[in-house]
């Protein structure tokens, strides 16, 4: 599935840290059997600590949060990609992590694109395979990742605990070579 018209994907930067912080909270609200992070948790950091989280992830194309973008600038999705350059035992692979669409722009092959594209930037870097890990009740996610490419090679039993109700994650790996 091709990006919608007028959309575009591209690294997000420090102007869109306000935009970074709008969507990080409504995927944290919306979705917390999704994420490893908290509602609660992110809006009782101080700004200074959002910004030094946000700011770690402005070294494109080893670490980075990619957007998508409407034509009048709306940030509508995103996810992570971090790659250890410097570690020379596991520069060879990478993470994705934090793929989040707006509710209102699901279905329109954005998610694919995210994902295409951080795998597309990982070949050209020489990551050799991606990991990640997706919740079982994460079905849309689940589903796009298998279709990715991706394969599960392990179940980690109770990855979260959202009140008293325990999620369980699988364990994917994308090899790019």
């Amino acid at each position: 599935m091709a990006l919608p018209e007028g959309m575009m994907l591209r690294p997000l930067e420090d102007v869109d840290f306000q935009l970074f912080l709008d969507i990080q909270s409504d995927a944290l609200r919306n979705a917390p059997e999704v994420f490893g992070s908290d509602y609660e948790w992110f809006e009782a950091l101080s700004i200074l600590s959002k910004e030094q989280r946000f700011e770690k992830y402005m070294m494109f194309p080893y670490k980075y949060l990619l957007g998508a973008f409407t034509r009048e600038g709306v940030l509508v999705g995103m996810i992570g990609f971090s790659n250890d350059r410097n570690r020379s035992k596991i520069r060879h692979k990478a993470q994705i992590w934090g793929l989040y669409v707006l509710p209102e722009n699901r279905g329109s092959g954005i998610a694919s694109a995210l994902v295409r594209s951080v795998v597309e930037t990982a070949q050209e870097i020489g990551v050799e395979l991606i990991q990640l890990s997706v919740s079982t009740r994460n079905t849309e996610s689940y589903a796009l990742y298998l279709r990715s490419g991706f394969v599960v090679y392990g179940t980690e039993v109770r990855a979260m605990k959202v009140q008293s109700d325990y999620i369980d994650e699988y364990l994917m790996v994308k090899f790019l070579r």
